[in-house]
């Protein structure tokens, strides 16, 4: 980078790095220990507003030159992974960080770009690309052919250290059209096998509902309850999204009040119930005649004010769910003579998990399968090992990482808290989740959960 900026001192006219010599120093340090030692030894207040953004910047730069060191090393422990292992390198690399398992992939996925794409590697170690450039890139180039993708990837590299990511995104999808247009069809195709919907949690009670589409049904939904919107009752407040997002929640009631599909047969049944919202609540907010003051369990959402989900609990079916001190589920549920669980402990195994029970894992419970903690012998008997203390819940991924991954699992039967040992020995404890809120005291009543 050149600086032309000047100014005056004793009526002399000095070029910028002069006037600023320690930001002028920092624009032009290249990431590495040296520059690490040099910002560890500044004082913030000591710089003048230039030097201060300078340095901001060199830190930047500092963590594109980290980042793709620990690629480095990512990509050395993947090297030294069997292959009938590589999947569960993320849940190694997500217990010891204490991450995500899909943050961990993106660490994965990144080593793994990087070292495909030596440019890449390149720019971000001499901080010319940051770490969040370089995954996007990565990430908007992994559907195209390997030939295409460095033809791709070489276009935008060029001044990419300017670039927004958004721009990123749209100087990568411009490249390709440019460079492969008759092969864009094929490409919609295959892209069409990735659709779905997710839901992810925002502050206040409140959700975004993700939903990734061909252009063709996105824009058919969006005519679909623009059309339901589109009807307004005399005196109507709500803005066009309120009755938007309005429209798409009634559809979805109908189908779950109906408990049957649009073809009017029965939805299928998870954990041998049919679907349905679950609500947890201690008994004395159930019985109070003010919410203000409540809190809920929302099954698939976590916690939520009381108020937020008082209309559902109206007319809901109410259930027993007790709790211990520590304000965990507990039940009576007898054992079942047999391997498979009856109703009565699959649901009292979901009550109490709440979700998988691998550290960092937020799969519901009811979506999960229940899985014997010591795995079940058959030559014993079986209501001794189908019982609440040795169930859990498990995603079916981390059930086969049990299973076939080389993790070992065991539960502490005064704690009810669940063991893992990695195949490497390093030990992750996975605490149960209380029914109630940290800080807040167990009820004086049983729990009462509300299935609508």
């Amino acid at each position: 980078m050149t600086v032309t900026d000047a100014g005056s001192v004793s009526g002399a006219w000095l070029p910028w790095d002069q006037r600023h010599a320690v930001a002028a120093e920092l624009d032009r340090s290249a990431p590495g220990p040296a520059l690490a030692a040099r910002l560890a030894d500044l004082d913030p207040t000591g710089l003048d507003e230039e030097g201060l953004v300078e340095a901001i910047a060199a830190c930047d730069r500092l963590a594109s030159w980290l980042a793709e060191r620990q690629s480095q090393f990512v990509a050395a422990l993947v090297d030294r992974t069997p292959s009938s292992s590589l999947e569960h390198v993320p849940d190694e690399i997500a217990t010891r960080l204490g991450t995500t398992r899909r943050a961990a992939e993106n660490t994965v996925e990144l080593a793994t770009g990087l070292r495909a794409h030596p440019p890449l590697a390149d720019a971000m170690a001499s901080g010319a690309l940051s770490a969040r450039k370089a995954q996007v890139l990565l990430q908007e180039t992994d559907h195209l052919p390997g030939r295409l993708t460095a033809a791709v990837l070489d276009r935008v590299l060029v001044g990419a250290e300017e670039r927004t990511v958004p721009q990123l995104r749209r100087d990568v999808r411009a490249a390709e059209l440019a460079l492969d247009a008759e092969a864009a069809d094929l490409r919609h195709r295959s892209a069409r096998a990735e659709r779905g919907v997710r839901m992810v949690p925002a502050p206040d009670a409140m959700a975004w509902i993700h939903a990734l589409l061909p252009a063709v049904d996105a824009t058919t939904v969006m005519t679909a309850i623009g059309a339901l919107a589109d009807r307004r009752e005399t005196g109507e407040e709500r803005t066009a999204d309120q009755r938007r997002a309005d429209a798409l929640t009634a559809l979805a009631h109908r189908v779950l009040d109906s408990g049957g599909d649009l073809d009017g047969l029965p939805l299928p049944r998870r954990q041998r119930r049919r679907p349905h919202l679950e609500v947890t609540v201690s008994a004395g907010t159930l019985r109070s005649a003010d919410c203000a003051d409540g809190v809920a369990h929302l099954a698939g959402y976590g916690l939520v004010p009381f108020c937020a989900v008082a209309g559902v609990v109206e007319d809901a079916d109410v259930r027993v769910l007790r709790v211990d001190a520590e304000g965990v589920a507990i039940g009576g549920a007898d054992p079942t003579d047999g391997y498979r669980p009856s109703a009565e402990l699959v649901r009292e195994v979901v009550a109490r998990d709440r979700t998988c029970r691998f550290h960092g894992c937020s799969v519901a419970a009811e979506r999960c399968d229940i899985d014997h903690v010591a795995p079940f012998d058959p030559d014993r008997p079986a209501h001794l090992q189908t019982v609440a203390s040795n169930l859990q819940a498990l995603c079916r991924h981390h059930h086969r990482l049990k299973t076939h991954g080389g993790w070992y699992a065991s539960r502490d039967p005064i704690s009810g808290a669940t063991l893992w040992r990695s195949p490497t020995g390093r030990i992750h404890i996975v605490s149960p989740d209380p029914v109630l809120p940290a800080g807040r005291p167990p009820p004086p009543r049983p729990e009462a959960s509300a299935a609508a």
